[in-house]
This record gives structure tokens, C-alpha cells and sequence, in this order.
């Protein structure tokens, strides 16, 4: 069972649940933008949670080979016919997520099958390109019987209204900032830049004014909310550096980062407690 790629426009990616555990070789977690997404898709036909599936961040058309099932993070499942194509565009969210049955053909590279473009492993998903099934082995419920729950960030978390606050843990550089600084952050109103890639998304709002501490090196996390010189904070994502300077004014609260990096180029940012 294959898909070619008609068209493949903007950050298109294998992508599966990331490599933990490996930073002390710099090597970045990685895996889906938003987890909770990929594993709908993958529960849509049946798959494993970390199977391999297509993150789409921008817009992909694909074209079945021969019949197969496949699901969206936001659709219920269906069968192509070979011949039929299908569009999937991650508007109105930041991304969207397509798995087939069986999950996406990828190497295993270092404990994992997703994309890591920092680390130079994998690519970019492009036009002409066969993608096929890899036929993991696993049997489907019966009919009529419900999957496993989702995850409670999926239910819950990302159910939340789109305006609520993103909360945030607050620390650990607190003598980096000028006093203030933290509550400026979760009084204001930020929007999400279109310079933000899977790396980090890079927010525009009022400056966080930062003392005269030195900035040091130190390892990195999931989340962690950065503040160059310029003021304007960057939301960590799964790519990130795994070693950083720049102080660290608060981190994301995990129940949340799906909610943050779902929304688009554009959206706005409330931070809270």
C-alpha cells in the first residue's frame, strides 16, 4: 500500500513520538509538534500511539496507490480507492496529522522513525515522493467496541476554550529579569511570529526587560519560554537546542503545549498561571 505526494507545500515531515532519552548525545526529543493530534490520527486506523505518521504544516495532497484506510487528527476514517486523492492542510490549526493503516515506512534512526531536520535526520516531505505503509503488526478492535481513551490533554487540555490562558510554571532564572518581568508576561497579549518553526515559536509582544545577570549555559527543556536581548520570548519546541544561554523566564505547563502549538501563524498568546 503506497501514497504519492502530489504536492507538498510548507514543513511537511514523518513524524512519530520522538527519541527521549537521548540529549547527552545532543540529540533533541523531537517527535509530533502536538503529540494528541498524531495519536488521534494513528487511533483513527487502529495504529500503535507512536506510529509513524505525516505532520503537515501548510498543506499536502497525496494520491492512493491502492485502496487503503487512512484518518486525520480532525476526521474519522475512510478508505481511498487507488486513484483518489486527498488534501490534507493543517488551517484552521497550526498542524494536522495524517496516518495510514499500518503507519508510515520509515528507517529506525537512534531509537526513532520521525523527522529530526536539526539533527539532519530525515527530510522534508516532497512532491513525487512514494510514501508507503509499513504494516505494523496489530489486530483492530471489533466493531462496536470503543479504542482506548485518549490521553487527558487531549480531552481536556486542547479542548479548552481557544482564548484561555497557556499556564506556565514560573522560574528558573528569576534574578535574569528586571522586576516585573513575570507579570508582564501573563498580562499581556502575544502573537505567534512566521518565523516559528518546530524548533521554537518565536512570539511578538511587549519586551521582557532583563537584568544585567550573565547568561550561562545550560541544558534545555520541552517548553522552556527563552528571552533573548531583545525582549521577545521563543516557546521551545520538540527540536530545540538541547544545551542554551538565554535566560529562561518560565516554562510551559506540559497539559498545555498542545493547545500553544496548535495555534497558527498569527493567533494570538495569553500566559497565565
Amino acid at each position: 500500500m503506497s501514497l504519492t505526494v502530489v504536492r507538498a507545500l510548507g514543513l511537511v515531515t514523518i513524524q512519530d513520538l520522538g527519541r527521549p532519552g537521548r540529549m547527552h548525545e545532543a540529540v533533541p526529543p523531537g517527535g509530533a509538534l502536538v503529540r494528541d493530534r498524531l495519536i488521534a490520527a494513528n487511533r483513527g486506523v487502529h495504529n500503535p500511539d507512536d506510529a509513524p505518521a505525516i505532520e503537515v504544516i501548510g498543506r499536502l495532497v497525496v494520491r492512493a496507490g491502492r485502496p487503503l484506510e487512512v484518518a486525520t487528527d480532525t476526521t474519522a476514517p475512510r478508505t481511498l480507492a487507488a486513484g483518489d486523492e486527498l488534501t490534507v492542510a493543517s488551517e484552521p490549526h497550526r498542524v494536522a496529522y495524517l496516518a495510514i493503516r499500518g503507519g508510515i515506512a520509515a528507517p529506525l534512526v537512534l531509537g526513532g522513525r520521525g523527522a529530526l531536520l536539526s539533527a539532519g535526520l530525515g527530510g522534508l516531505i516532497r512532491a513525487g515522493q512514494v510514501l508507503a505503509s509499513a504494516r505494523l503488526a496489530q489486530v483492530a478492535p471489533p466493531r462496536g467496541v470503543p479504542g482506548p481513551p485518549l490521553p487527558a490533554t487531549m480531552t481536556t487540555a486542547t479542548a479548552a476554550a481557544d482564548d484561555a490562558p497557556i499556564r506556565v510554571i514560573a522560574g528558573p532564572d528569576p534574578a535574569a529579569f528586571a522586576p516585573g518581568a513575570l507579570d508582564l508576561l501573563r498580562a499581556s497579549t502575544y502573537r505567534i511570529l512566521p518565523t516559528s518553526d518546530r524548533v521554537g515559536t518565536r512570539l511578538d509582544g511587549p519586551a521582557l526587560p532583563r537584568s544585567e545577570a550573565p547568561e550561562v549555559s545550560r541544558p534545555m527543556v520541552l517548553g522552556a519560554i527563552e528571552v533573548p536581548r531583545d525582549g521577545q520570548p521563543i516557546v521551545l519546541g520538540p527540536e530545540h537546542p538541547t544545551t542554551g544561554g538565554y535566560p529562561i523566564i518560565a516554562v510551559v505547563a506540559s497539559a498545555d503545549l498542545g493547545r500553544l502549538f496548535s495555534i497558527r501563524p498569527g493567533g494570538a498568546v495569553r500566559f497565565g498561571a
